[in-house]
């Protein structure tokens, strides 16, 4: 697997990389190399070294796909994986994407029941993949939940700037926001704001931030990328060698989510009502509509 970044990093690597031991744990046997900190303009001979080396080479970043189209036209033979992106990118590509808007929605539901300021912050990466679809699923449920809610957001242009996510993240604090969430691996540096600040709480998109910062992290989504790991699998074992997108949701197993037990951060009412849109989720996938969200 090529990473961006370590798999320690709290977010969206230890994520993929927590996936692919899981899938382990179930009695899958997997050889797994973990190639990390992999910048983009690197990523071309990253891939070209690893080529006809493994079954199956995951790309885990949508900031690869031209590096990873271009390698696997040269190696038509090596089966690749890439995500997050719905696209089909070639007979020797799988794609995955997590149906984000579902748990981004659940955090929405809480961060409009939770303010006392009705003024929400979210830090933003880009405006792409499943970030996109998790800040529109967020807003979705603030809408849908509390619709005098204001929301600010902003937009680092990377998913790794700890530190611009820090300085967002305090912008935020600072302008009166009592709630903040942040999608991709760089909002640690705004919950680390988060925490050093009085009253103000963060929702949050990894089980590692509700372990590591449970006075303020009101809930934690997380994905479980076993379910993408287990579907390559197969797939693979069936004679598939791409051309095929692979989602992750609630129905499939492909999130998680935990709620904190602490009462005073996560009142019961709040609770039953994200747990309510959670079961839905579970029931049946597709039922968050974010086509008409637009963003301010």
């Amino acid at each position: 697997v090529v990473y961006s970044d370590t798999v320690d990093d709290k977010g969206w690597c230890q994520s993929m990389d927590t996936g692919i031991k899981n899938a382990i744990a179930k009695g899958y046997d997997i050889d797994y190399t973990p190639v990390e900190s992999v910048a983009v303009p690197e990523a071309p001979n990253a891939l070209d070294q690893l080529a006809d080396n493994y079954d199956i080479i995951i790309v885990h970043g949508a900031q690869f796909t031209a590096a990873t189209t271009e390698i696997a036209a040269e190696y038509p033979d090596q089966v690749f994986a890439i995500g997050t992106s719905d696209q089909i990118l070639g007979d020797n590509i799988f794609t995955y994407m997590p149906m984000s808007e579902e748990p981004g929605y659940i955090n929405g539901i809480i961060a409009a029941m939770t303010t006392k300021a009705n003024k929400v912050g979210i830090v933003g990466p880009t405006d792409g993949g499943d970030s996109a679809r998790f800040i529109r699923g967020f807003v979705k449920a603030l809408n849908d939940t509390k619709p005098e809610v204001e929301y600010l957001l902003s937009w680092t242009g990377s998913f790794s700037d700890t530190v611009g996510a820090g300085d967002i993240g305090k912008t935020f604090i600072e302008a009166g926001c009592d709630v903040l969430v942040g999608p991709a691996q760089q909002a640690v540096g705004a919950l680390r704001n988060v925490a050093a600040a009085e009253g103000v709480l963060w929702v949050g998109q990894t089980t590692a931030q509700l372990i590591d910062f449970p006075e303020v992290v009101v809930a934690a989504a997380d994905y479980d990328y076993s379910a993408v790991i287990i579907g390559l699998i197969e797939r693979t074992a069936e004679g598939k060698t791409g051309a095929e997108n692979i989602p992750l949701n609630y129905n499939n197993g492909g999130f998680v989510y935990t709620f904190s037990e602490n009462t005073e951060l996560l009142p019961s009412d709040v609770k039953a009502a994200a747990q309510a849109a959670l079961d839905a989720m579970i029931a049946a996938p597709n039922t968050i509509d974010f086509s008409g969200v637009e963003l301010q």
